[in-house]
């Protein structure tokens, strides 16, 4: 949807009708399209900022002051209706959650598939959408399923769970892509049978397609590339490939969006309007018209084949505004058929703006026409692209540090290649599937042939990830910071002639700014919210260690990999100087192999692995003593877990990993001294196995914090437990129930407690 290199917006013509005087007059008093755009966008992230969202009732004094008439009244209306619209959409989409009450509740489903399943060896997802409340669910089915398809009649007998996921800065928000995707409720699948009336619908075709294509290249590395172009099923692509995506910037070629719908919507234009030109030579209705029109309907197909997913919805309704401008024949800047789109898109998907899709879309569209009409707009063709591959890469840096934690460097070159190469690569894979699917043997070695080529980019791709440096991390900004770089991204690039543009620099400084670390003597620990599992990150003033890394289940998720990972990332840290294994259980070891390839502990610490962590064994960081009080020796079982003590002046934090009572009652024998602390982890996430009375007696901790799941199977931490540390005196915080918690010791202000969920509430997220 951007402008061509060479077309600005100062040029004479606009996009929708070329060579046609600017708009003047009328359109000249009126309020500015793209000033709406923006009032509009900012109504909906004030609501997005909130922590709850606002009544209805509440809304009924702003619009009274739209009553009266003043200056900037249509601005005033903008933000009142995008403020207005999204807490309507809140409300309907808060009603059909399923309540915290109605948490485990089992009861009899009968709805579809209505996505294309997530199969893995050991468990099958997908959404089920039903004619009950919640009207979407996202169902996972453990064992060995049966052969679901998309389409299929099931009657399902669910465990329902309330929407709700980890809480932790700098990760992933599933709350969030929850409510994005409109999902209701989660649930497992206890029993199930199918019922007759099964639907033929667009995913149905998906996966049959996808099938075929299996089919066809079975051994391809290519083959889940060619399904995320042609289908937009991504479920193909190995995380080794995902990997070098990231690293070079090019996630967004493989992930159909605007880029594509764009391709395949501009590509159809021009050779349908060249087609009519000549084929209806004389006819009233000009030929770019009649091509529009074609054009539109090929990218709604494609659209389709992608099966309609949210960020494909907003492209096509973009593209499709573009299309009304040229049949409506109004003469329009393309900064202001951004702005309608962007108007467009919002009323239809209010709550875009937590996607970041919606804002690497709209952003990388808007900066080319910035940088088009500004420094770069003058040059050649040639030039004027090779200049706007890093300058975009630049210009969009502070979005992508903001959402994914890094960007890359090698993302200008690999750009400057692939996105021209796309233009022909996309049509050809659609053009080759759609052969595949009618014709299978003619389809099948012109898949092969289209293959090739592809498996050759990606082992390009490869080679160029593994350049040093290829991509830089950095700590995760926050708003503010990413909202000052834009605004000195925009001085920097301004078009020659204005003073002082060198000044834009001085706006990208926050973007290298890294979380304030502790003093000397101070410390701080992380516990970070994995679900039933536990990791903890300790700092002091110059190093990082971890204890734990998380669970990985069965199913493929890995909590090192998904929560771990991002959250030191997110505080900068780009190298760990110790990694404890506490001892052999998934929940605590499982994402240790995502976290060792990530960040290269430079030393490792466990029962019988690493340098061990037998009692006696200690040191010191910057004033922080560091001591193992248990094993005495290598042990098996939840009591060979490895005990930590941190200390200093400031406080002292016991972790204590998965110990039982034989366990704790040697501590309190040997160690009684040592013991107190200001706040303890509670052993073994609350079991009734541990934290025995006299243990607790010792440690006599302020705080005692539970690393576990919500709502867990277990129980944890059992109801005894609970109270046994309320008669000890000690405040229990449970991850479950505050998300990541983060305890600062510090010499001024002694202890001080952050809970995530309170410091950053949001009204999709839950308290």
């Amino acid at each position: 949807m951007g402008a061509r290199a060479g077309q600005t917006e100062h040029g004479p013509g606009s996009l929708a009708n070329p060579g046609a005087p600017r708009a003047v007059g009328r359109q000249a008093r009126s309020t500015d399209i793209r000033l709406l755009a923006a009032a509009l966008l900012a109504g909906l992230l004030i609501l997005c900022a909130l922590p709850a969202l606002p009544s209805k009732a509440s809304l009924l004094p702003l619009w009274g002051l739209a009553l009266w008439r003043f200056p900037g009244r249509a601005l005033y209306l903008a933000l009142v209706l995008g403020l207005s619209w999204g807490t309507l959409q809140g409300h309907w989409l808060q009603s059909d959650r399923l309540p915290e009450a109605r948490h485990g509740e089992i009861r009899w489903v009968t709805g579809h598939i209505d996505s294309l399943p997530e199969l893995s060896p050991r468990r099958a997802r997908f959404e089920l959408a039903t004619t009950t409340m919640p009207g979407r669910l996202r169902v996972s089915w453990y064992g060995e399923a049966p052969a679901l398809r998309a389409g299929q009649c099931w009657r399902m007998k669910l465990k329902l769970s309330t929407p709700r996921g980890s809480a932790n800065p700098g990760t992933f928000d599933y709350e969030a892509w929850l409510w994005r995707e409109r999902i209701g409720a989660t649930a497992y699948v206890r029993e199930a049978r199918p019922c007759a009336a099964n639907r033929i619908s667009v995913d149905t075709l998906r996966q049959a397609a996808a099938m075929r294509l299996d089919s066809l290249l079975p051994d391809s590395p290519a083959t889940g590339i060619i399904r995320a172009i042609a289908l937009g099923d991504r479920g193909g692509i190995s995380d080794a490939q995902w990997e070098i995506f990231r690293r070079t910037g090019t996630s967004h070629l493989i992930a159909i969006s605007g880029l594509h719908i764009g391709l395949i919507w501009g590509m159809s234009l021009l050779g349908f309007r060249w087609l009519f030109g000549r084929v209806r030579a004389g006819s009233r209705v000009p030929a770019v018209l009649t091509a529009a029109a074609a054009s539109l309907c090929l990218a709604g197909l494609y659209a389709a084949m992608a099966g309609f997913a949210l960020p494909t919805q907003r492209a096509f309704l973009a593209v499709s505004i573009v299309c009304a401008a040229l049949w409506l024949r109004r003469s329009m800047l393309p900064s202001q058929l951004l702005a309608l789109a962007l108007i467009a898109v919002l009323l239809f998907d209010p709550f875009a703006p937590l996607a970041p899709g919606f804002w690497l879309s709209f952003g990388a569209v808007a900066w080319i026409l910035y940088l088009l009409s500004g420094r770069i707009g003058g040059a050649g063709r040639l030039r004027a692209w090779l200049l706007l591959q890093p300058a975009l890469v630049l210009a969009l840096a502070p979005l992508t540090l903001f959402w994914f934690g890094e960007a890359s460097v090698v993302a200008p070159l690999a750009n400057a290649v692939l996105v021209p190469a796309f233009v022909l690569v996309v049509p050809i894979v659609l053009m080759t599937v759609i052969c595949a699917l009618v014709l299978p043997a003619a389809g099948g070695p012109l898949l092969q042939g289209v293959a090739w080529p592809l498996e050759a980019g990606l082992q390009c791709l490869a080679l160029l990830a593994e350049v040093p440096m290829s991509h830089v991390t950095l700590a995760a900004p926050d708003a503010r910071a990413v909202a000052t770089a834009c605004v000195g991204l925009l001085l920097l690039f301004a078009p020659r002639g204005l003073p002082f543009r060198w000044l834009g620099l001085v706006g990208l400084l926050p973007l290298l700014l890294v979380p304030a670390r502790p003093g000397p003597g101070e410390f701080r620990a992380h516990v970070i919210d994995v679900g039933q599992g536990l990791s903890v990150l300790v700092q002091t003033q110059g190093h990082d260690l971890l204890f734990d890394a998380g669970p990985r289940f069965p199913g493929g998720f890995n909590a090192g990999e998904a929560i771990v990972n991002p959250f030191l990332a997110g505080l900068g840290i780009r190298q760990l100087d110790a990694f404890v294994l506490s001892h052999d259980d998934i929940d605590h070891r499982g994402g240790q192999a995502a976290v060792t390839a990530r960040f290269d502990p430079l030393a490792v610490y466990g029962n019988g692995i690493g340098a061990g962590c037998e009692d006696g064994m200690a040191w010191s960081w910057d004033g922080v003593r560091f001591a193992f009080l248990h094993p005495p020796e290598r042990a098996e079982g939840n009591d060979g877990s490895c005990v930590l003590l941190v200390s200093s002046e400031a406080g002292r934090l016991l972790l204590t990993g998965d110990i039982e009572r034989p366990a704790e009652q040697r501590l309190v024998d040997e160690h009684a001294s040592l013991l107190a602390s200001d706040v303890m982890l509670v052993p073994h996430h609350g079991s009734a196995t541990s934290s025995s009375a006299g243990f607790l007696k010792a440690v006599d901790p302020a705080v005692a914090v539970v690393s576990a799941g919500w709502r867990n199977r277990w129980g944890f931490p059992r109801p005894d437990v609970v109270a046994r540390y309320e008669r000890q005196g000690a405040s229990l915080l449970n991850t479950a129930e505050a998300g990541a918690i983060r305890l600062s010791f510090s010499d001024e202000d002694g202890l001080s407690v952050q809970r995530w969920r309170a410091h950053a509430p949001a009204f999709w997220r839950a308290p």
